[in-house]
């Protein structure tokens, strides 16, 4: 009688790699979320946000200004009387984990609940330059000259 052979058959050697190809699969999704994609997703969302509050202020003829705090931003609308508040149809965003913005202002401005960006009725906005940081480097930039949309492009 043959003796039976010590070993794996092809069979047990394709399954098993099938599972560890599975879980190396499911690791990669389960990661944290890099900062990277964290850093675009957040800044694509503030950057529709300015295109969504440029078309409502053409459309309904209404001052927009966005609040600019580094951990969160608020959008605010000028009322008849010409005071800026809360828009209750957006609600304040604050930015996850280390993230971070970073306006750079040339006049620095005092601690107020005046907006630092308007977007106003004529279509135009206030110019600005705002950095978006993770872990206190910066990765992304938001910019506008006034009259052109918001730029979004890598920090060189």
């Amino acid at each position: 009688m043959r003796k039976p052979m010590a070993g794996f058959t092809l069979l047990e050697l394709l399954v098993v790699m099938v599972i560890v190809g599975l879980l190396a699969g499911l690791v990669g999704l389960v990661q944290s979320d890099a900062g990277g994609q964290q850093t675009r997703r957040e800044a694509e969302r503030l950057q529709n946000l300015i295109g969504l509050l440029r078309e409502d202020a053409v459309l309904n003829s209404v001052s927009h200004g966005l609040r600019l705090e580094p951990d969160r931003y608020a959008v605010l609308s000028l009322d008849r009387s010409g005071q800026w508040q809360a828009d209750r149809r957006f609600k304040e965003h604050r930015l996850p984990g280390e993230l971070r913005l970073n306006l750079q202002d040339p006049q620095p401005r005092v601690q107020n609940a005046e907006p630092q960006v308007w977007v106003l009725p004529d279509d135009q906005l206030s110019a600005f330059s705002l950095l978006l940081e993770y872990r206190q480097q910066p990765l992304l930039s938001l910019s506008s000259d006034g009259v052109e949309e918001v730029r979004l492009a890598p920090v060189q």
